[in-house]
């Protein structure tokens, strides 16, 4: 990660659908992070031009474009590279809502056609030439779709429009790994349902009217604003996501934004496991963004005393705790609170490998009690207090679990390691939906395989010689650290993930995993 905080310093982005909405809120998060250049297009011509002016039209043009003609986007494309010399970013937010509710049993086909020429086909031309620029020019791109919560589950009605955004969802999974090899990252953002000016003139209401219908169906208070979605696209779009690619990211459960570029500025963390690996970095990059106090918690204590003094003890103290004893966790939430005031962030990253490849038919049951003790029933306590702790200081805070790639996924050895991690999953997806009328979030990041201190020991190998045996099963080209799986954390622990919860963010340069199966 750059420690620039002009997370889009120089680069070049084009928003289709960028006249309103979200697009328009996303161009002018671009701008303000930043962005070199900034081209709306969109067929919304006086709106367009009009937002380009206001932004500068040093910075940011407007272009007609229909991106159901692919020529209209070739022209686009083509017209934006030879204007910048480059494209950096593209977000691909044009799509339509068809105003009938209809069902699969009166399901017109006619609006169907008119719909997927927009939401699917335009898509996918755009991820095409916007993919053919940045090969051709050697850019090391973010695309991004807009796809939607309607991409993950059936809805009653609007048939033709949830199919189009599964459709977006298969894009951006398949490009994702056709374009890795050439350092090109695909994701999409899933926005739940924001009063943008489109849903109101679906819908037939005003913004305030539409987004009073929406609150009640919220686990976090507040509402979903345009906004929320254009802070999660400038993530996307930006080093910060550096190594996350083939993800969607659901934006759909808070209140206000923090305009702070120093996303952690005042807040009081503990990161469980934080002495070394993946703990050490986000205990570095917590600071970095201006947290006020760090507390490194683990049994490491050589090491974690080491890490505090290295930062400075006036914003960073080191607590000795065995998260597999809960009064060590009590003791540790309450100390922090006694002499911080109060807790903010709570990572929860404590965890072990057991080095034994057993299979279920040598289940070693005694080794499966030690390692669900940790990384269970010490993350299950873990945030038990940590969110007692903010609900009685009344602390709108972020409590993020560390999960793994094995989370959403089978694996052909160490089965206590990957049942405790699915464990995790669960835990978290649970207290998410517990804990968001107190404005508190739950979210989890899922690493791939990084070469930490724990991991080389149980590899028996050295960081490098780990890298390498895990780089070949990227997409993307690159090692994936452990400043990569902090990136993360920071995000989730962070304002700009405020109507995030219930999330688990993958890292890991969509990893390939039948080269271990």
């Amino acid at each position: 990660m750059g420690e620039s905080l002009k997370k889009l310093e120089g680069k070049v982005a084009i928003i289709t659908g960028g006249a309103s909405g979200i697009g328009e809120a996303t161009a002018c998060h671009f701008i303000n992070h930043a962005a070199r250049a900034v081209v709306i297009a969109d067929v919304q011509d006086e709106k367009g031009q009009q937002l380009a002016e206001s932004i500068g039209l040093d910075r940011c043009v407007y272009m007609h474009c229909d991106v159901s003609n692919e020529d209209h986007i070739k022209t686009l494309i083509e017209t934006t590279v030879k204007t910048y010399g480059q494209l950096d970013v593209m977000f691909c937010n044009a799509g339509i809502l068809n105003k009938s509710e209809q069902t699969i049993l009166d399901f017109d086909l006619s609006q169907y056609e008119k719909l997927f020429s927009v939401n699917v086909r335009g898509t996918a031309a755009s991820v095409k030439h916007a993919a053919r620029a940045m090969v051709e020019g050697k850019v090391k791109g973010s695309i991004i779709c807009t796809a939607s919560v309607a991409a993950s589950m059936g809805y009653p009605q609007y048939t033709d429009y949830t199919m189009s955004k599964h459709a977006v969802l298969g894009l951006m999974r398949s490009a994702s790994k056709q374009l890795g090899g050439y350092g090109i990252r695909v994701n999409s953002v899933s926005p739940g349902v924001v009063a943008t000016p489109l849903a109101c003139g679906m819908a037939g209401m005003e913004a305030e009217e539409l987004e009073r219908t929406f609150q009640s169906s919220y686990y976090l208070n507040g509402v979903l604003k345009v906004k929320h979605v254009a802070d999660a696209v400038v993530f996307l779009a930006s080093d910060d996501s550096g190594f996350i690619t083939g993800h969607d990211l659901v934006v759909d459960v808070s209140p206000k934004m923090g305009e702070s570029l120093k996303k952690l500025e005042g807040k009081v963390a503990i990161i469980t496991g934080g002495a070394s690996g993946i703990g050490e970095a986000t205990a570095h990059h917590f600071i970095n963004h201006a947290a006020r106090a760090v507390v490194i918690a683990d049994i490491q204590d050589e090491k974690g005393q080491e890490l505090a003094e290295s930062i400075g003890l006036d914003r960073c103290i080191y607590m000795h705790c065995d998260v597999s004893n809960e009064d060590h966790i009590k003791t540790l939430i309450e100390t922090t609170v006694k002499t911080y005031g109060q807790l903010d962030v709570m990572f929860c990253n404590a965890g072990i490998l057991n080095k034994s490849d057993q299979t279920i038919l040598d289940f070693d049951l005694s080794q499966y009690e030690k390692l669900f003790s940790v990384n269970v029933r010490g993350t299950a306590a873990s945030v038990k207090h940590a969110a007692r702790a903010m609900v009685e200081e009344k602390v709108k805070g972020s409590i993020i679990c560390t999960a793994s790639l094995v989370a959403s996924m089978g694996y052909l050895q160490h089965t206590d390691y990957t049942m405790s991690k699915h464990a995790v999953l669960g835990l978290m997806r649970s207290a998410s939906k517990q804990l968001g009328g107190y404005g508190i979030r739950v979210n989890s990041v899922s690493p791939g395989g990084v070469a930490t201190p724990l991991a080389c020991r149980m590899a028996g190998m050295e960081a490098e010689e780990l890298e390498r045996a895990f780089q070949s099963t990227h997409y993307l080209n690159g090692v994936l650290k452990v400043k990569h799986v902090a990136d993360a954390v920071v995000f989730l622990a962070s304002d700009e993930s405020d109507f995030i919860t219930g999330h688990d963010l993958v890292v890991d340069g969509v990893k390939s995993w039948t080269h271990f199966e």
